[in-house]
């Protein structure tokens, strides 16, 4: 039992980085570490009970001499226990390192998952068509085949044709009043999930700052001093939104991109 339980806790070591290493969710990460130290604290016991036989509250005893060597069960049971606290030294090793390869695992900044011609697609994988969303609503859309993809997530919404006011270098992003702008507040990364129709601001609900839709997102009060990247849309022949390549500005804080 005792061998099993450090096999497994190894091997739950090894998930766990595996885990922090491809990003996958951090209660994964969490649950494969909770069973490693489970694991190790079962084998302790188990080894712990193994190691006491009855039989040595009644068993003679004698001092062995200068140059008696130690008997081969003895021997053994040390080998034994030996390679079996390798496996245990070996988990917590592993389990050590995650942290260094969870700070590693940050992917560059340079791109998100959206490239052109990739449909809109909602959390539940449906495509959206540029007539779905009625005037005043928002919907949070990913790119189709990466939905979940957290700098990807984008904030879709639909506006009267005329009220944006567009920029020449922006003219044909919105079709039909569709704008479509990053999810990932550029102050410290949090999601901007709040949107007052009213003003036509979009909030950040963790340090308020707020953001005009009108305005290709620019900043109007918080710290947030970059506006939210806008992601150019166009509808292909099906009707569906489209994205006509990938965002133009860096998604997110400036601190997850600046080199220098």
């Amino acid at each position: 039992m005792t061998a099993g339980a450090l096999i497994v806790a190894l091997l739950a070591a090894i998930g766990s980085a595996i885990a922090a290493a491809v990003h996958g969710p951090v209660a994964v990460i969490g649950w494969l570490a909770a069973i490693v130290a489970l694991a190790i604290a079962f084998a302790c016991a188990s080894a712990a009970k193994a190691l006491h036989d009855p039989d040595d509250l009644t068993e003679a005893r004698h001092d062995r001499g200068p140059s008696e060597p130690f008997p081969q069960d003895v021997l053994d049971r040390r080998t034994a226990i030996g390679g079996m606290w390798g496996f245990a030294v070996a988990a917590l090793t592993i389990l050590g390192i995650i942290p260094l390869v969870a700070l590693a695992r940050r992917p560059a900044r340079g791109g998100t998952a959206w490239f052109r011609g990739a449909r809109l697609v909602t959390e539940a994988g449906d495509p959206v068509r540029a007539g779905d969303l009625t005037v005043g609503s928002i919907a949070t859309v990913f790119p189709e085949g990466h939905i979940g993809a957290p700098e990807s997530a984008t904030l879709l919404l639909r506006l009267e044709s005329d009220a944006l006011r567009v920029t020449p270098d922006r003219a044909g992003w919105a079709p039909q009043g569709n704008v479509a702008y990053s999810k990932i507040c550029t102050h410290a990364g949090c999601p901007v999930a709040i949107y007052r129709q009213a003003s036509y601001e979009l909030y950040c609900p963790c340090h308020q700052s707020v953001f005009d839709v009108l305005d290709e997102a620019r900043p109007v009060s918080g710290p947030a001093t970059r506006p939210l990247p806008q992601l150019a849309l166009d509808v292909d022949a099906d009707g569906y939104l489209v994205a006509q390549g990938d965002y133009t500005e860096p998604v997110g804080p400036d601190s997850w991109w600046r080199t220098i």
